[in-house]
């Protein structure tokens, strides 16, 4: 009994000598990037940007910071650095040096690439993400038109929101006024992935006076890691709904039976004046079919609707055209894209404010011939440049492995021939507008 109990004392002894920490570093001596901007040199080689908060700005007065600074007032609580190195990873060692911290970068979130940067290719920043382990695959990559660091330097986010928050509400919330967000473990699956090319968000800085926050600005289209084009708005958001990943936006089209044309070249965003419906588009779903050669001429198909039960309206627009052009001396397969979109009423500021079911279905009409010709232009677009960021190419790898495995070395100029049936089918909800007392 007493060997136990000095054997239960020595061990009693020996974790209070045992516990403790070793190897910490305090949260002043560290350097956390949030927000990373890469560039290509002058010199041919890269130039890294970075934003690290400055904890004696950003902590509020009461303990013991400077505060986030008057009520309404533009204030920087970043620091901002750059250096360069023959390639990412080596600029990130070069950047260690420039700040007299030690750099983390594990919460870097966000990472914007120049468009020199990006034409000359993504695979050095992405060795860097997948083999380096600096940065996290998690990382939300964004293309920026110009110089990546000139803009990161512009940014004052309003509302006293940190840099990092501030993209955060670009790509990360699903609501009006954001944009698909693609991180970087997601583009290396899309490369490895047979028939497909990435794709990623363009930002810009929006605002006024001295403030300025990111803001959408399209999409940047690849062939492989290399930035070949891009897609303005309001055609990214054809892209987007061709994926079933479009985020809710607005979309104005005319009254049914006027002539008015909505706002904003297209119909897309807030209607300043005039007569318009808005609605707000808010599900999109898309599924891509391999078929058979067609034999249907170009620009054959039509627009229909179909039934509305008391509080939905739905309409569909249709085109087909011959997808199955003859490549190496056999027929190719086709495709056909449906896309399924449904919104909510708005406003509707019509001369005739009755709404009943036939007005429904014309609007309904309308907004699938609207979205069907955002949709056609952005394939186009992207046939054009013979890139596949919808995945037409994946589909056929899924669907038919058999086509596939003889087309595969010729699968862009299969791309850029095709010709998908497209199909889209708009329901509308909450039509029962009233401005009486419930």
């Amino acid at each position: 009994m007493r060997a136990r109990l000095g054997a239960g004392f020595v061990l009693v002894l020996s974790a209070l000598a045992l516990t403790g920490c070793w190897g910490y570093s305090e949260v002043n001596d560290l350097a956390f990037v949030t927000v990373a901007a890469l560039d290509r040199a002058p010199s041919g080689g890269y130039r890294w940007t970075v934003a690290v908060p400055v904890p004696e700005l950003v902590l509020p007065a009461s303990l013991g910071g400077a505060g986030a600074g008057a009520a309404g007032a533009a204030t920087r609580t970043n620091l901002f650095r750059s250096a360069v190195g023959p390639g990412p990873q080596a600029a990130a060692q070069a950047l260690d040096d420039r700040i007299p911290r030690e750099v983390r970068w594990s919460f870097a979130d966000h990472i914007l690439v120049g468009e020199a940067a990006a034409r000359s290719g993504l695979r050095p920043l992405l060795e860097m993400i997948s083999r380096g382990y600096r940065v996290e695959r998690r990382a939300s990559l964004y293309v920026v038109r110009g110089e990546a660091g000139a803009m990161l330097l512009q940014l004052r986010p309003s509302l006293d929101r940190a840099v990092a928050r501030s993209f955060d509400a670009v790509t990360r919330k699903n609501r009006p006024g954001t944009i698909r967000g693609v991180d970087g473990n997601t583009v290396l699956r899309w490369l490895d992935t047979p028939g497909t090319d990435p794709f990623l968000p363009v930002v810009t800085t929006a605002g006024e006076g001295s403030s300025g926050s990111p803001a959408p600005a399209g999409i940047a289209l690849f062939r492989g890691d290399r930035l070949v084009g891009f897609l303005p708005p309001p055609l990214h958001h054809g892209l987007l709904m061709a994926r079933g990943e479009a985020h809710p936006f607005t979309l104005v089209v005319p009254c049914p039976g006027e002539t008015a044309t909505a706002p904003g070249g297209g119909g897309s965003g807030d209607r300043t004046g005039g007569t318009g419906v808005s609605l707000q588009v808010d599900h999109d779903e898309a599924r891509v079919r391999v078929i058979g050669p067609t034999a249907v001429a170009d620009g054959a198909g039509g627009a229909g609707a179909s039934g509305a039960d008391g509080a939905a309206g739905a309409a569909a627009a249709g085109s087909r055209a011959n997808g199955a052009k003859a490549l190496s001396g056999a027929a190719m397969p086709g495709v056909r894209l449906e896309v399924d979109l449904a919104g909510v009423v708005l406003e509707w500021q019509c001369r005739d404010p009755q709404v009943d079911r036939r007005r429904i279905q014309a609007v309904a009409q309308a907004a699938a011939r609207q979205t069907r010709g955002w949709i056609e232009a952005a394939l186009a677009r992207a046939a054009a440049l013979g890139v596949d960021p919808v995945g037409f190419g994946a589909a056929l790898h899924r669907q038919d492995p058999a086509t596939w495995r003889t087309i595969r070395t010729q699968w862009r100029t299969w791309v850029r021939d095709l010709r998908p049936e497209l199909t889209v089918t708009f329901h509308v909800r909450g039509q029962q507008l009233t401005v009486s007392a419930p």
